[in-house]
């Protein structure tokens, strides 16, 4: 996601951004001062302006055992492949080929380094906080929420158009099926899954429009959730 094409056409646009960095591709003279400058702290942040724009950076101590587990995973791997070269296969911390293969230290202690250690790039200015960035970076699971909604509650699917028109109306049916799912969540507090499980058992319903008072259809036989449902849906 981040390069400093994509930077440029970003900020081209007049658009702010919020990208997650790699940060074992970062600078190496950059790897220690961000390590000194968090200190291990829990909760600690820094940021500092680089080609790609201003990189934050924070430290987890909840991160940093996670991280750790995982790295000394990855390293007994590499080990056991090094005694056994007949069963080598990619691994993190391994470097050479299968006439030589050898654990990778440089890489190790850059790990090690970094552990617990998290990194955003973003273009927003000194008065955005630190940890406003890292929130609004970490609220993504609602767009990878969205994501699984449309995919599997929703069942949305592709289609394949070819005029213009009907590639942009098929984007604003799905897009629209979405943000209705989301109303209905946060209105009724259930979840979308619950909701169409309920509106199936619908026989009868009235829509009524609150501005004219007009009466779409008649309400009848409405199971007690269903009903509870709707109410919280009018408006």
């Amino acid at each position: 996601m981040i390069s400093k094409e994509n930077v440029k056409a970003l900020e081209n646009h007049g658009l702010n951004y919020i990208v997650g960095a790699r940060l074992g591709n970062i600078s190496p003279r950059l790897i220690p001062e961000i390590s000194d400058r968090l200190e291990n702290k829990d909760g600690a942040t820094l940021r500092i302006k680089t080609d790609l724009g201003i990189l934050v950076c924070d430290f987890s101590q909840k991160r940093y055992a996670k991280d750790k587990r995982e790295m000394e995973k990855q390293i007994a791997r590499a080990e056991k492949l090094v005694n056994d070269p007949s069963k080598a296969k990619r691994t993190k911390f391994l470097k050479g080929n299968a006439a030589n293969f050898e654990i990778n230290m440089e890489l190790i202690e850059k790990s090690e380094i970094l552990l617990g250690i998290k990194g955003y790039y973003t273009n927003l200015g000194s008065n955005v906080s630190n940890q406003t960035i890292i929130d609004r970076y970490h609220s993504l699971w609602h767009v990878e929420q969205a994501f699984r909604i449309a995919k599997s509650d929703l069942s949305m699917r592709p289609i394949f158009h070819y005029k213009k028109e009907s590639i942009e109306v098929h984007i604003l049916i799905c897009f629209m099926a979405l943000a209705i799912s989301k109303y209905a969540e946060i209105k009724t507090g259930m979840s979308l899954k619950r909701i169409i499980t309920e509106l199936r058992r619908v026989t009868d319903a009235a829509l009524i429009d609150k501005t004219t008072g007009k009466r779409v259809i008649m309400r009848m036989n409405l199971h007690a959730e269903v009903k509870k449902i709707l109410e919280k849906l009018s408006y």
